[in-house]
């Protein structure tokens, strides 16, 4: 079997052709991916690199920072935490010279976050009253008011009841 010199021009080019898609499918787009994959690779690096030193340099701030809220940690004795904010009220009220009632609720935790919650009924003189509520501010702790209700005390004209809501909020390590 012969071919014509046209036929044989066109086998020619038709290897060359298989033989060229054969090579560029099975060794050139392998380390073409295999090189796009390291970029990839070497600039997520680069990125987490850049992340960590940025850390670093933030470092102090971040230990300072630390420092100013670690008072905020809960200490190792889980059911200190709601005794001590118990005996906190109750001497903040002696100072005070108000009246207090204290009614501890059931407490709750979510993730690293402990809730602890309490009601008060408090009563005494009008600048008693608000010393009271003005230190229970400045405690050094997370505590939110959930509810606050002032009135005037029915038999007392000077006296102001409060009623309110405590809670307070720990921050596991």
């Amino acid at each position: 079997m012969t071919f014509h010199s046209r036929e044989r021009r066109l086998a020619l080019l038709a290897a060359i052709l298989i033989g060229c898609w054969g090579l560029v499918s099975w060794m050139v787009q392998p380390l073409w991916d295999h090189l796009h994959e390291l970029r990839r690779s070497a600039e997520t690096r680069a990125e987490k690199l850049q992340a960590r030193n940025r850390l670093v340099t933030q470092m102090p701030s971040i230990e300072r920072d630390y420092g100013r809220y670690a008072i905020y940690l809960e200490p190792t004795g889980e059911g200190q935490a709601p005794g001590s904010l118990l005996d906190e009220l109750e001497a903040l009220a002696r100072r005070s010279n108000v009246q207090l009632n204290l009614k501890p609720r059931p407490g709750s935790q979510q993730d690293r976050v402990s809730r602890f919650e309490v009601e008060l009924d408090v009563e005494g003189a009008q600048q008693s009253l608000l010393a009271f509520l003005d230190e229970l501010l400045r405690l050094p702790r997370l505590i939110a008011v959930e509810r606050l209700h002032l009135a005037t005390a029915p038999a007392k004209p000077d006296a102001l009841r409060a009623n309110l809501v405590l809670q307070a909020l720990t921050l596991r390590q």
